[in-house]
């Protein structure tokens, strides 16, 4: 039998259903914390929740919005607050697929990777070509702790 090479180097898979507008994270790492950013402001929309219970779910969500979804470990007690600053629109076609589902839900269509360039609390944001897309801004204190994934 062939292997899915996918699932097993990116075991999470990020699901949007459009109508009710939700976004459920199946398979969610227990070491890791997601939260979700406005997609056209870059700003964090809530607080990050852990995968402890192996899915995440985000729920009521704004239909005119979009949403990236992010993802740190090590997130502890803390409420991290984090902004992404985009240099470039998105390149995936996000508006396609939504539109064209039928109302089922769709996987997420594209990952983004946050690097450390050890500029402090600015990290580049690349996509699945290693190009850089945007900064994310770290807005709470310094600290060991959460370590950006």
């Amino acid at each position: 039998m062939e292997q899915n090479k996918f699932l097993n180097e990116n075991p999470e898979q990020v699901v949007i259903f459009p109508t009710p507008r939700q976004i459920i994270i199946h398979r969610a790492i227990p070491e890791r914390a997601y939260g979700l950013f406005d997609s056209e402001t870059g700003k964090q929309a809530g607080d990050f929740k852990k995968g402890t219970d192996g899915q995440v779910e985000f729920t009521n969500l704004d239909p005119s919005k979009h949403y990236d979804v992010g993802a740190i470990e090590g997130m502890g007690d803390e409420k991290p607050q984090f902004r992404i600053n985009w240099t470039k629109k998105m390149r995936d076609n996000t508006d396609t697929i939504l539109n064209n589902s039928d109302n089922l839900p769709v996987e997420y269509p594209c990952n983004y990777y946050i690097i450390d360039n050890g500029n402090n609390n600015v990290f580049d944001l690349v996509d699945n070509k290693g190009d850089k897309v945007g900064q994310v801004a770290k807005l709470t204190p310094t600290g060991d702790k959460p370590k950006i994934n």
